[in-house]
């Protein structure tokens, strides 16, 4: 193959591989991006929780956010996706913050002096101290920030999700971890204003256990990301090159209401259903999915008749508290295991619930009509 054979077949596996059909759509968050701004804009003085139900957009505005951060001089952004990590020690905590391998070899580790990582630039030496317990890890994080800081720098953290993995974890078999975390997220906030922490979480019963934590509540600001709201909705469904990249179909306006009736603002599953339609027609993908998610409630209640109960009031009423399932037995686990499931979404603010996206509502009303 010559070189100019090269470079064609260079340039055509470049397109083919880089260019998509669809693309991840962003839409609006106008409101919550401006929140974002004027709360990063403020001397660091409280740990901003972003709560919301599954799929309703939190990450995806997370990451746009970094993506306007990172135009930004003078802004040092550690970012978290806590999804994407498995956490299951202390080590895998210092591993996670400090960048350490334990599968390399300790005379490999001998011969690099310093680790340029993910959150935290610290030296072996610093290290191994963490690792053996001699050094506390959040005077080790306290002291980088304060570098950041002293160079003009707005050191700025975020979280996202799954930080409830830490629970039941101990520092070196005595501190929990989880509360030292959260004890150091607010000596970097409330208390020494060095850096602006963000967590965003759709276990609401994580974020209610946080919310009624008499030290952090008088230190934490919530903020709900809801679904897209149906305007914005349809302004996405109606104009799907523009935010999407699909060339191969429109929609009509009756269409888009037809998509937005099953599944409301939830992002996640728009594109779910955007995908099937390159090749299934509107109306099989939506029959499909309804059916999906009465299967979901079939599956998920059983026999089961305190689901059942608790799933008849969810029909008639969409928005329920714990007064309205009171007389059902063992309500306050039941409700919890389907926040859990990702059936319900429990809102802290508030202290009530709601299916986790519209598409759970027909669901259960199919649900109950073959019932």
């Amino acid at each position: 193959m010559n070189t100019s054979e090269y470079n064609s077949l260079l340039n055509y596996l470049t397109v083919f591989i880089m260019e998509y059909k669809q693309e991840p759509a962003f839409i609006n968050r106008e409101k919550e991006l401006q929140t974002l701004a004027d709360f990063i804009d403020k001397r660091p003085s409280e740990i901003l929780f972003i709560h919301g139900p599954k799929s309703s957009g939190k990450t995806t505005l997370l990451y746009h956010f970094l993506k306007l951060l990172s135009e930004k001089s003078k802004i040092d952004t550690k970012f978290l996706n806590l999804r994407e990590i498995l956490i299951v020690s202390y080590k895998d905590f210092l591993k996670l913050f400090f960048g350490l391998d334990y599968n390399q070899a300790k005379d490999d580790v001998k011969e690099i002096r310093e680790y340029d990582i993910k959150v935290f630039k610290v030296r072996v030496e610093t290290l191994k101290g963490m690792e053996s317990g001699q050094l506390d890890p959040f005077v080790i994080m306290k002291k980088e920030l304060q570098k950041l800081v002293t160079k003009g720098i707005k050191p700025i953290i975020i979280i996202i999700d799954e930080l409830q993995a830490l629970e039941n974890i101990y520092m070196n078999g005595q501190r929990e971890l989880i509360k030292e975390l959260f004890n150091f997220f607010v000596a970097m906030t409330k208390e020494s204003h060095l850096a602006h922490v963000i967590i965003a979480s759709s276990d609401g019963y994580f974020v209610d256990t946080i919310y009624n934590d008499s030290k952090l509540k008088k230190c934490s600001k919530f903020f709900e990301v809801d679904y897209l709201t149906r305007e914005d909705t349809l302004e996405w469904l109606l104009h799907l090159e523009k935010y999407s990249k699909i060339k191969e179909y429109t929609l009509t306006k009756e269409q888009a209401q037809k998509i937005w009736d099953t599944v409301g603002g939830s992002m996640w599953e728009i594109q779910s259903i955007l995908s099937d339609l390159f090749h299934m027609p509107l109306e099989q993908v939506l029959e499909t999915y309804k059916t999906s998610m009465k299967g979901l409630i079939v599956d998920y209640t059983r026999t089961n008749k305190d689901k059942k109960a608790v799933f008849k009031i969810v029909n008639n009423k969409t928005v329920i508290s714990f007064e309205d399932v009171k007389e059902i037995e063992h309500h306050e686990s039941l409700l919890q295991d389907m926040v859990r499931n990702n059936i319900l979404y429990y809102d802290p603010t508030r202290a009530v619930f709601y299916p986790q996206g519209k598409s759970v509502e027909p669901g259960i009303q199919i649900y109950f009509d073959e019932n």
